[in-house]
């Protein structure tokens, strides 16, 4: 989903450039307050308020003390900038009511997980209002998806079985519930790499339901659906998380990941079809596709249902510089891409495409 919501950023004075500003501003819409403006200022409705006050002083921390009472601050997430991580920062921030802090020099890769990270905690409370099974599913494969991430940054080895458990989740909440209002759910989160691959597996597991895929096979489809972006762990967040269009040399960047992917996944105990249905997604059946220019019979069975619920949540899902399509006007869309899909899945994706409307 595109962020809508603005970050406001409290600052001690607006007379001067502030870097943390121009950093938050690459990804988000924001808005500065002067302090002196911040007591009775509206943030209702806001995603995080940023408090990029020093804390140096009695009158300055006093300031805080007081915009921190503001009222529609109540329920907002806030980010403290510290001049330095010292313990006396740390606890006068915490008394402050601060949510979270961060310390300068801003770090951008911290800064931009410390602001993706408070603006989920809404959207991660919300899903309490599912089903007991949705919700569980919901948070196990987050925790999934995050500790698989950062294992694969850390250049840590996973298995099948690390993701399983959250799948084996996924599929269930899909058997008895259907798929439409979690993914709904997760269409809020602002973690796109995981949206994105929630999305597609939740899609992957109707799909393959509807084709009479069980047991194993069915697993499988799901963990492929959930790690068909692991090679996104290795792109910038600059570039993966970046509100407007890429750049050409943006998607030289992007379109590496599936290369990224299949390093990874060589790696692990995944079997054939994971494999196969992870690094070629992004191949099309004229050969134009990426990263091997596969083309026709040499696109496998998996990696042909991977591309179709991955053009789909690409299509439905909400972007800054695109509105998103209703499931009928995406399967419309992709009825019209012989070249790139397999038309007869196309064909067959229909009645989860139209769940989606």
């Amino acid at each position: 989903m595109a962020i809508e919501q603005f970050v406001y950023i409290i600052r001690n004075s607006l007379e001067h450039p502030s870097d943390v500003s121009e950093t938050v501003r690459k990804f988000h819409k924001t808005y500065e307050v002067d302090r002196k403006d911040a007591l009775d200022f509206n943030f209702k409705g806001s995603l995080i308020v940023i408090v990029d006050i020093p804390l140096q002083n009695a009158r300055l921390i006093k300031s805080i003390q007081n915009i921190m009472k503001n009222p529609t601050l109540r329920d907002i997430p806030t980010l403290f900038i510290l001049g330095e991580e010292s313990h006396r920062e740390i606890v006068q921030s915490s008394a402050l009511g601060a949510t979270d802090f961060i310390s300068s020099p801003i770090n951008e890769e911290a800064f931009i997980k410390a602001i993706t990270k408070l603006a989920n905690m809404k959207v991660e409370s919300s899903w309490s209002k599912l089903s007991k099974i949705q919700e569980g599913a919901l948070k196990a494969s987050l925790k999934v998806f995050e500790d698989t991430f950062d294992h694969v940054r850390e250049g840590k080895v996973f298995s099948q079985g690390d993701v399983l458990e959250g799948c084996n989740l996924i599929i269930k909440a899909t058997a008895e519930s259907g798929v439409t209002s979690w993914v709904n759910a997760v269409k809020e989160h602002h973690n796109q790499t995981y949206r994105h691959s929630m999305m597609v597996c939740g899609y992957l597991v109707s799909f393959g339901m509807i084709l009479g895929v069980k047991g194993e096979d069915l697993q499988r489809l799901s963990i492929c659906g959930l790690v068909h972006d692991i090679g996104k762990a290795f792109i910038p967040l600059s570039i993966l998380d970046k509100p407007g269009k890429l750049s050409e040399q943006d998607w030289v960047i992007m379109r590496k990941h599936p290369v990224h992917t299949r390093d990874v996944l060589l790696k692990s105990d995944c079997d054939d079809d994971i494999l196969a249905g992870a690094i070629h997604h992004h191949e099309k059946l004229d050969g134009s596709g990426y990263p091997d220019g596969l083309a026709g019979d040499d696109i496998s069975d998996f990696a042909r249902l991977v591309a179709v619920a991955d053009v789909f949540s690409g299509l439905t899902e909400k972007r800054a510089y695109k509105k998103s399509m209703t499931g009928e006007q995406a399967y419309d869309v992709m009825l019209d891409m012989g070249g790139h899909l397999d038309i007869d899945l196309v064909k067959a994706f229909k009645p989860v495409a139209l769940n989606m409307s």
